[in-house]
């Protein structure tokens, strides 16, 4: 797991994934905690699991994103879960979270050199 700003966040709007919001405690026992029950709901296939998990802090709260690149995942399944798992776990997708938490636009595409997380984002 990597600690990441959100400046670095606001760079992600070419990827998708799942943010869980208000994670407390040990972060891994969360990363370890959400692959076993995506597994065991049939989310995440093939024996895969989220490997690339990055966590943020914003407004007082820790989240963590789990990046959909890479992953085996039944996304139709995904999607249902995140719905009714909301009010235990915040779910939302990165692509909301840019622009309804972070105020990103999403329609402007990062450059090739804006791309890696160690570049930042100016306004």
């Amino acid at each position: 797991m990597k600690r990441i700003t959100t400046d670095e966040l606001r760079t992600m709007t070419d990827r998708e994934g799942l943010i869980l919001q208000g994670c407390g405690g040990e972060l891994s026992e969360w990363v370890n905690g959400i692959n076993e029950l995506l597994t065991q709901e049939g989310i995440l296939q093939n024996g895969d699991a989220f490997k690339e998990v990055f966590a943020f802090e914003h407004n007082g709260c820790t989240n963590l994103l789990f990046p959909m690149e890479n992953v085996d995942l039944h996304m139709g399944k995904l999607a249902i879960w995140r719905l009714q798992s909301h009010s235990a776990f915040g779910g939302t997708w990165l692509s909301d979270y840019l622009p309804n938490r972070l105020g990103v636009s999403m329609d402007e595409q990062p450059t090739q050199q804006d791309s890696g997380l160690e570049m930042k984002q100016s306004y």
